[in-house]
């Protein structure tokens, strides 16, 4: 049963990806997994069930890929990491039609809150891994560079994204004063 599950994630996670929130559909969902709908109900009964089981795994995936490099003291590579993971366009395609859902549905507001937040304490953990001083200031600087650098990315689709991405941020890193946490 959980395999079936699993193939039902797997199958949102990539109709999401390819047909954002508004092509977000059971029937496609379903056709997708290779499953009939009623199979699709039974594990997920609405689309938002669905939709919220979505948003747990990609969450839980982003912070995973951010957890990989989190303590790296060095600015250039965490740069680097930051860029590897921000610049996956499936990700950050997938983010934009859970901020739309946030949008529309408060329990998906409520995850995509957690999302933040679990990304600001693993941003105040990277800075500190780096010896620079951590101000909120500093971490929403930190976030809001990496999202915006994901999403111009996927717009206009620059071969050397990564590579812009992770001097940027290290750029960033450079402008921070050396120092403690005050968050």
């Amino acid at each position: 049963m959980q395999d079936r599950r699993q193939t039902i994630l797997e199958a949102a996670l990539a109709t999401l990806r390819e047909e954002g929130y508004s092509g977000f559909t059971q029937p496609r969902v379903a056709a997708r997994a290779g499953v009939r709908q009623s199979h699709l109900t039974y594990y997920f009964p609405t689309r938002l069930a669905l939709i919220e089981a979505v948003a747990r795994t990609a969450i839980d995936g982003q912070l995973a890929a951010v957890d990989a490099f989190a303590s790296e003291a060095s600015p250039k590579v965490t740069a680097a990491s930051i860029a590897n993971v921000a610049m996956r366009h499936e990700n950050t395609r997938v983010l934009m039609a859970l901020a739309q859902a946030a949008d529309e549905e408060p329990t998906i507001r409520s995850l995509f809150r957690e999302l933040a937040e679990g990304v600001a304490v693993r941003i105040t953990r990277m800075l500190e891994a780096m010896g620079l001083a951590v101000t909120k200031e500093h971490v929403s600087m930190v976030h809001a560079l990496v999202v915006g650098l994901a999403v111009i990315d996927l717009a206009v689709g620059r071969t050397d994204g990564k590579r812009r991405a992770s001097t940027a941020i290290e750029t960033m890193f450079s402008l921070f004063p050396p120092g403690k946490s005050e968050t």
